[in-house]
């Protein structure tokens, strides 16, 4: 249990260390939470409550050629979708080597900037 931007950078973190588990680099990383960007992005002051696991997120950042950048919920359809279909698994952290099949068109309308359209 934690706050909603404790949540985010432990997602950012834990993705990074998948990242760097499979060998990849020179990843985008998206994300709607802003406030996680400013914090990975920015020197952390000494007090901040996350600042050993943001200190750690930027050292892995470096070490597989990340970039991170806000991006807006309603740009990333993927993500959101990814997010739903995680909160229905039984595991803390499930790594999937092809795309689940409900979320294949959404990413080709994520590659393509037709997710930031507004319908």
């Amino acid at each position: 249990m934690g706050t909603s931007l404790e949540t985010e950078l432990w997602v950012v973190y834990k993705g990074l260390t998948v990242i760097l588990q499979k060998g990849l680099s020179i990843v985008l990383i998206e994300t709607d939470a802003t406030q996680v960007v400013k914090l990975l992005k920015e020197e952390i002051v000494a007090n901040c409550p996350f600042k050993n696991l943001v200190d750690d997120a930027k050292i892995l950042i470096r070490g597989c050629e990340c970039t991170i950048q806000h991006i807006w919920k309603e740009g990333n359809l993927c993500a959101d979708a990814l997010a739903k279909f995680g909160a229905e698994q039984l595991e803390d952290i499930l790594v999937v080597n092809e795309p689940p099949a409900a979320i294949r068109s959404l990413l080709m309308r994520d590659m393509i900037g037709l997710s930031s359209e507004q319908t």
